[in-house]
C-alpha cells in the first residue's frame, strides 16, 4: 500500500519525509518533476491508501485537480487535505465524491517545519459522522500526535481564525505600541517591560517583535474568510509599512 502526497512545497515534502520516516511507502507528485518523488509520467500508481493535498488552496482549479487524481487512481482509500483552503471547501469537494474527504490543516513555522509537525496535535477532520473506523486508525498511525474535530469546517476556520490570523492580530498591537512609543518618544522595549513579570505568572500579555508581516501565511490566508473585521490586521500592516518608511 502507497500514499500519495501531491504538491511536494514546504508542506508536501514534509509530510512526505515524516511518513517516510514512520515507514510509510510514499509517491510524491508535482509539477515540478524535479520535486517528484518514487513517480514518473510513466508510472503505474496502485494499491493507494490516502491522497495527502498539499497544493495551494488559493489555487482556482484546486476541487478538479482533486477530483482529476481521485479519478485516476481508483482505489484511494481517503483524501486528506493539508492545504489551507476557504472554509466549506472540503465539505463542497465531498459533496462531488464518493470517497471520504477529510481536511487537516498543518501548524508550523516552514524553517523547522519537521520539528513542528511532529510536536504540534495534526488535527483531522471529516463531516461524514460514521467515517470508517479503519480510516481514523490508519491516519493515527502515520501522525505522532493527533486530534479530531467535529466537521471540516471547525478545521478550516480554526487554521484561519486562530492560527495565522490570530499572529497577525498580536503583532498589529506590537506595531501599533511601537508608533505611539516613537511618537511620544519613549523606549518601547523598557515599557514592554512592565508585562514580563505578568506574562510569566498569567501567560496573557505576550510581547511581539513590531515587524512588517510578510511571508505567504499571515496577510495571504486573509482573503479565504469574507469578513470585513479581518481586513483590519492588513491595514494595520499596510499603516505601519509606511510608518517604517
Amino acid at each position: 500500500m502507497v500514499d500519495i502526497i501531491l504538491g511536494m512545497g514546504e508542506v508536501g515534502e514534509t509530510i512526505f519525509k515524516l511518513l517516510t520516516e514512520r515507514n510509510f511507502d510514499c509517491i510524491g507528485i508535482d509539477t515540478d518533476v524535479s520535486r517528484c518523488r518514487n513517480y514518473s509520467k510513466k508510472s503505474i500508481i496502485r494499491n493507494t491508501e490516502f491522497l495527502h493535498v498539499c497544493i495551494p488552496g488559493e489555487l482556482k482549479d484546486f476541487d478538479d485537480i482533486i477530483s482529476n487524481w481521485i479519478n485516476k487512481v481508483e482505489d484511494i482509500q481517503a483524501v486528506v487535505i493539508h492545504s489551507t483552503v476557504e472554509p466549506g471547501t472540503t465539505k463542497q469537494i465531498q459533496e462531488k465524491c464518493k470517497i471520504p474527504i477529510l481536511f487537516s490543516p498543518v501548524r508550523g513555522v516552514h524553517k523547522r517545519f519537521m520539528n513542528d509537525i511532529k510536536k504540534y496535535t495534526k488535527f483531522i477532520s471529516s463531516d461524514d459522522k460514521q467515517l470508517d473506523l479503519k480510516i481514523k486508525k490508519d491516519l493515527e498511525k502515520r501522525f505522532v500526535k493527533i486530534g479530531w474535530m467535529s466537521t471540516t469546517k471547525t478545521a478550516e476556520f480554526a487554521k484561519i481564525l486562530v492560527d495565522t490570523t490570530y499572529y497577525g492580530w498580536l503583532i498589529n498591537y506590537a506595531q501599533i505600541t511601537k508608533m505611539i512609543c516613537e511618537e511620544e518618544n519613549i523606549d518601547f522595549d523598557e515599557m514592554w517591560k512592565f508585562a514580563d513579570e505578568i506574562h510569566e505568572n498569567l501567560g496573557n500579555r505576550p510581547k511581539m517583535f513590531p515587524g512588517v508581516i510578510g511571508g505567504h501565511c499571515v496577510i495571504p490566508n486573509l482573503h479565504f474568510v469574507k469578513n470585513e473585521n479581518l481586513n483590519s490586521v492588513k491595514k494595520i500592516n499596510e499603516l505601519y509599512e509606511k510608518f517604517k518608511k
